[in-house]
């Protein structure tokens, strides 16, 4: 948790910034929760499209979003571990819904232990202040041949542009645009790429340690790098 702290410190504080912050503070105890996104024992879960679990949970577009400046849902309000055992829920009655296979890398990964209305262990504030140019790495974790190989690469690189809450970084040929939350939780669905792939994909969680989906090419990683 101190090189996390460290890493979104040393990102808060580098020239292109334009804000300096304290991680540890008040702040902490100001973090927003989304009460839209179901959770846990939320009645009929099941009768959700992924579309309508994506503007509750994720952003307030709804389908086919481009918004260069679009922001989280409930204006970055985080998720809890609750609504993160919801959207994993959901995933195993559609397979389709990839945003609920990262949901459950967040549950298996940081939530154990942790009671549904709390937050994952690994929340830190001050993501959403960032603004500036920050390098991200992604890529897939299954080594594809021919074709599926020059489309599933295993690492790609670059850098994101990052202003106060959103993303925005051009990557294997698309545009992903994306939000981050009030606990430094990244969250780009399928309606942020453009052009919008053919298979569901998602960027999901913590943004030093998220999760990469894609319904082609399949499991693997994203992280902003802080320099």
């Amino acid at each position: 948790m101190f090189l996390k702290r460290t890493a979104i410190a040393n990102l808060l504080c580098v020239p292109v910034m334009m804000f300096t912050f304290e991680v540890d503070g008040p702040r902490a105890q100001q973090l927003k929760i989304n009460t839209g996104c179901p959770s846990l024992g939320s009645p009929n879960i099941g009768q959700y499209t992924i579309d309508q679990l994506n503007k509750l949970c994720h952003n307030n577009s709804g389908q086919g979003s481009t918004s260069s400046n679009a922001q989280a849902a409930e204006d970055g309000a985080a998720l809890t571990c609750g609504q993160h055992r919801a959207l994993a829920k959901f995933a195993r009655i559609d397979a389709n819904f990839v945003e609920g296979v990262a949901s459950q890398s967040v549950v298996d990964k940081f939530c154990n232990g942790v009671p549904d209305n709390s937050l994952p262990s690994d929340s830190q504030t001050g993501g959403d202040l960032i603004s500036g140019w920050v390098r991200f790495e992604r890529g897939y974790y299954t080594s594809w041949s021919g074709a599926k190989g020059r489309i599933c690469k295993t690492y790609y690189s670059g850098h994101a542009e990052i202003d106060r809450g959103s993303i925005r970084m051009d990557s294997g040929g698309h545009i992903w645009r994306g939000t981050i939350s009030q606990n430094s939780y990244i969250s780009i669905t399928r309606d942020g790429v453009t052009p919008r792939p053919k298979n569901h994909t998602v960027i999901s969680g913590p943004m030093f340690d998220a999760s990469l989906y894609n319904g082609y090419c399949g499991e693997g990683f994203f992280r902003l790098i802080a320099n």
